[in-house]
């Protein structure tokens, strides 16, 4: 499986083969230009927001979450907290990093409600494995074993690109931190995927 031989995923090397869709960044000053629109209520330029940063957003939160449904809930509550929160954007990042650690505390918020609400024992029913399993698919259900920080890490170095330092702002931890739970998910997956009924038991 060389999708995760040693080696991958360093800083300046592969991510692994998952689909991504972060839109190209504008320019920091047309950025700055709809960040001012957004704030006089420019219905349009949040429209633009939205089309430009939604399958970014979509395909994060759908890693975190595991369900489509849920991805898009996600999505749609990171744009209503970014239309009351829009005025008290600084600037001090990008506004795609900017709503990706909305997008993150939305998921975390939805991943405790969940948990909170799995308590009760439901009957294990052995799994039906495919003769072939998709390496890709298999790596996507990989990642969804991942605790949640260690997940939200891997998913934004690996595959959505973000540099360590941006995850460590957008997470509000150390980037010594970052660097260690991306560590750690590599170790995690490399052994998931070399033994897929570790990811059962892990459940």
């Amino acid at each position: 499986m060389s999708l995760l031989s040693a080696g991958d995923w360093e800083d300046a090397g592969q991510t692994p083969s998952l689909q991504t869709s972060s839109a190209l960044p504008d320019s920091i000053e047309e950025e700055r230009l709809i960040v001012d629109a957004c704030r006089q209520g420019d219905v349009r330029a949040f429209e633009r927001v939205y089309r430009e940063h939604q399958n970014a957003l979509f395909g994060v939160a759908l890693r975190m979450l595991g369900g489509q449904e849920d991805a898009e809930d996600a999505v749609q509550t990171t744009l209503i907290r970014l239309y009351r929160s829009i005025r008290n954007y600084r600037f001090e990042a990008r506004l795609g990093s900017y709503l990706m650690r909305i997008l993150i505390n939305v998921c975390y918020d939805m991943l405790k409600t969940r948990k909170k609400h799995s308590q009760v024992e439901i009957e294990p029913v052995e799994p039906v494995r495919p003769a072939a399993p998709d390496l890709r698919l298999q790596l996507e259900e990989a990642i969804l074993t991942l605790p949640d920080r260690m997940r939200a890490c891997f998913v934004l170095f690996a595959v959505e690109g973000y540099a360590q330092r941006e995850i460590a702002e957008m997470l509000d931890v150390r980037i010594g931190t970052v660097k260690a739970q991306i560590f750690q998910a590599k170790e995690r997956l490399r052994a998931l995927l070399a033994d897929p009924d570790q990811g059962e038991r892990a459940r």
